[in-house]
């Protein structure tokens, strides 16, 4: 590991009374005070939205990288944690640890406690743990759940299940996947109920139009879920979007299939957008129903057009001209445009007489006429 590289956690369990007594009393010997101390740290601290450098953690905690990566390796060890990596990111799985009722049916690390501590040290340890075996005489009344009440299961019923088995994938023909995006956000931060169609497809349209990336979106979408009032704030949402910075890339001039605000930055030699230009973006989009790439088609012409401007006036009825002709590909936009251009040449060009059948008339016979007009 480098100090550079980034991480983040996600923390999969809850630490109960007999989950932390088995992690003092027989985690502890094997993995080390300092091990345990970070795992609980971990713990403590919550799956984090987004990657972090590892620089941070050694910060926080005042360890070298080095006893980091020693301690993580034992965690992993005896299943504490489980690490993947991709590129310079890694993702840090935290497991509950075994009960001590658990810990000591497995033939492997029972054995290895003993071996590093010592049959006396584990034998006292069994005596302060209480048996189920103890209560010789006692009648076990426990009530059981009974399934009768199973057999008004139906079809709907099968079919909640199996959409919560296998979760429902969305298409929204945009450059961000929401299904990616969902993967890696808990309920916790993005509670079920809000994932309705309408949030999940406005969450796609606002990253397509301003760039945002999956982790910074996540934590914009944890920001925007207002628990007091238990709703799902779009207005927030959306405040996040547009006032968010991203760097700037370049892209070709005609390579549409971009986020709208990287594209008009490179129509605009990567100077800022301003709120004004967001604004259209936003608008285009949830009022006028046009794809990314449609826009990008529609900002460049518009630029190309006005003398460099962006004009409400001139880039809306286009806009409501590609809507209504349900204008929804790049290639459609440009054709449009193009078939405009050319009935505005026709209409310049002016008509062409043919005189060759035409009367000819001498200038004498032309005076005598201008006379009886009384025009002479």
């Amino acid at each position: 590991m480098l100090g550079k590289e980034r991480y983040k956690t996600d923390i999969r369990c809850e630490l109960s009374i007999e989950h932390l007594r088995s992690l003092v009393f027989f985690y502890a010997p094997l993995i080390g005070n300092d091990a345990v101390i970070l795992y609980e740290y971990f713990v403590l601290r919550g799956s984090q939205l987004s990657f972090e450098e590892i620089n941070d953690i050694l910060t926080s905690l005042n360890i070298s990288i080095d006893l980091f990566e020693r301690d993580l390796e034992l965690l992993n060890m005896y299943r504490l944690v489980k690490t993947l990596k991709q590129e310079d990111r890694y993702v840090l799985i935290f497991n509950e640890p075994m009960k001590m009722q658990e810990f000591i049916k497995d033939d492997i690390l029972v054995r290895e406690f003993i071996m590093k501590t010592s049959g006396n040290y584990y034998r006292s340890i069994l005596s302060t743990m209480k048996s189920i075996d103890n209560y010789y005489g006692y009648e076990d009344i426990t009530k059981v759940l009974s399934v009768n009440d199973l057999s008004k299961w139906s079809m709907a019923n099968e079919k909640d299940l199996n959409d919560s088995i296998n979760p429902i994938r969305y298409n929204y023909n945009t450059l961000f996947d929401i299904n990616v995006f969902l993967k890696d956000i808990s309920s916790l931060m993005f509670p079920l109920r809000y994932r309705t169609d309408e949030v999940l497809r406005t969450i796609a349209t606002l990253a397509d139009l301003y760039g945002i990336s999956y982790d910074k979106m996540r934590s914009y979408v944890a920001t925007a879920v207002n628990r007091s009032k238990e709703e799902f704030n779009l207005k927030e949402l959306r405040y996040l979007c547009m006032n968010s910075r991203i760097d700037y890339q370049k892209v070709k001039e005609n390579e549409y299939d971009v986020d709208c605000q990287t594209y008009l930055m490179n129509l605009q030699e990567g100077k800022e957008v301003t709120e004004y230009d967001k604004k259209i973006l936003y608008n285009l989009a949830f009022k006028y129903h046009l794809n990314k790439s449609v826009i990008n088609v529609l900002i460049q012409h518009t630029l190309k057009s006005c003398n460099n401007r962006l004009l409400e006036n001139y880039i809306y009825p286009i806009a409501a001209d590609f809507h209504r002709n349900d204008v929804n590909d790049p290639n459609r936009a440009l054709d449009r445009l193009n078939e405009g251009r050319h009935r505005v040449k026709e209409e310049e060009q002016l008509p062409v007489y043919n005189d060759e059948d035409n009367v000819s008339i001498s200038t004498d016979e032309l005076d005598e006429i201008l006379t009886m007009m009384g025009k002479k």
